[in-house]
């Protein structure tokens, strides 16, 4: 079978056809480290996580690149959420940054993600983010009002087909939004890209005045230097549709006109869903937001955190909650004994001879398959699990064999 992602961009269910034969050059939106890092999140890194593991696992070289946001990005009052967390403690941006990535890094390694070849930070990549603005200005994109560098968002005439909304309806959500710039930009919807502050902690000098990038055009940069100009797949969180990765749609369009029908920038967008606990949606106003650092810090297992992520289609609404948890430390516990129980078992002196029992077979295909099917990572597990909890003692065949075969799968499950 072979592996079909569903595209945000269009919404359809398209064949994977790599850019390169066999390789894949893929960029994820990372964490912004003002704070630990909740379920949501980690729902979206764990997408990135699988789809990399399914590809390396069906035989594609794969460069990934995950940003790590550490100056830059606004909150609904214009301030940078960076800055301000490090305020509340009195100490540096950059030293609360730094802390927090290391969290990051420690959850994410609980939780079994592999480790991105590249985590650019954003404030390492200013000259890069300076020299795209440049780029943009040369296009004749850009203006300046009230001390600050926007880009004027007409100039990408495909705004709004991510998330498919008309430039109108996205006018009328910005309005909805609590800034207080919005009235210094022509088009509510303009692309910051450089704010000059004197006062900001993290600044730059910059051919626009001493300050800081915008949050939206530093994937931009950052994507560019290191996977190219247009690349296999991007993927996110569904709030990272509207507005960043349309921004960096429109950014790129204008960086690279010549693409013609080309999508700008990636050719695949994937995103993951939202996300409830107990049946309400995850957000501050209901004060229910879940950092994995808190489940971890209970008692909860790594793995068991990841397949309750997983325990649900990475598209669809996740319910999180003690039943998700549950049922994930169940699948993980029968995957874990029943690796003990073949550990234990003793081996025949034929065994490398002897052929693989059927029931090998039968759940290596329904796990690819359910791979290939647009990552149906929980139908994949499930299939692994059931078929062990089914298997009678006189059908396990070689034990050596389906040791190698629980290997083979946990190079995408990622539970081992």
């Amino acid at each position: 079978m072979t592996l079909k992602l569903k595209n945000s961009l269009g919404g359809a269910l398209e064949e994977f056809r790599s850019l390169e034969p066999r390789k894949v050059r893929m960029y994820h939106c990372g964490p912004t480290v003002n704070q630990p890092i909740h379920i949501g999140k980690f729902r979206s890194y764990l997408l990135a996580d699988v789809l990399r593991r399914h590809l390396e696992r069906s035989g594609y070289e794969v460069l990934q690149v995950m940003n790590i946001t550490d100056v830059g990005h606004l909150n609904e009052f214009e301030e940078d959420v960076v800055e301000i967390a490090a305020g509340r403690t009195g100490g540096y941006a950059w030293e609360l940054a730094e802390n927090e990535m290391r969290l990051f890094h420690a959850d994410r390694r609980a939780l079994g993600i592999r480790g991105a070849h590249e985590y650019p930070k954003a404030r390492e990549h200013v000259d890069e983010m300076i020299e795209t603005v440049r780029l943009l200005e040369e296009a004749g994109a850009t203006y300046t009002e009230g001390g600050n560098l926007y880009l004027d968002i007409t100039r990408y005439e495909k705004i709004g087909c991510l998330c498919g909304s008309s430039l109108e309806e996205l006018v009328e959500l910005q309005g909805d939004s609590k800034t207080t710039e919005g009235a210094q930009k022509r088009n509510p919807l303009d692309i910051d890209l450089w704010r000059t502050d004197a006062l900001h902690q993290m600044r730059w000098e910059s051919p626009w005045g001493s300050g800081f990038p915008g949050w939206h055009v530093e994937c931009v940069a950052m994507s560019r230097k290191y996977l190219g100009e247009y690349f296999d797949i991007h993927t996110g969180a569904d709030d990272n549709i509207n507005p960043h990765h349309e921004f960096e749609m429109a950014q790129a369009a204008v960086l690279s006109p010549e693409g013609g029908d080309r999508d700008p920038l990636s050719h695949y967008w994937l995103h993951s869903g939202p996300v409830s606990v107990e049946g309400q949606p995850m957000s501050k106003a209901n004060r229910n937001v879940v950092p994995v650092r808190e489940l971890l810090e209970s008692g909860i297992r790594g793995t068991v955190v990841r397949v309750a992520l997983l325990s649900k289609h990475y598209r669809d609404n996740l319910d999180f909650g003690e039943a998700a948890l549950d049922r994930a430390s169940d699948v993980v516990n029968v995957i874990l004994g029943f690796r003990e129980h073949l550990a234990g078992l003793p081996a025949g002196a034929d065994e490398a001879d002897a052929p693989a029992a059927q029931w090998i077979a039968d759940t290596d295909a329904a796990f690819g398959a359910a791979l290939d099917d647009d990552l149906d990572y929980w139908k994949a597990i499930s299939s692994v699990a059931g078929a062990i909890s089914g298997l009678e003692a006189e059908t396990v065949g070689s034990p050596a064999r389906a040791l190698d075969a629980l290997g083979d799968w946990d190079r995408v499950l990622g539970i081992l």
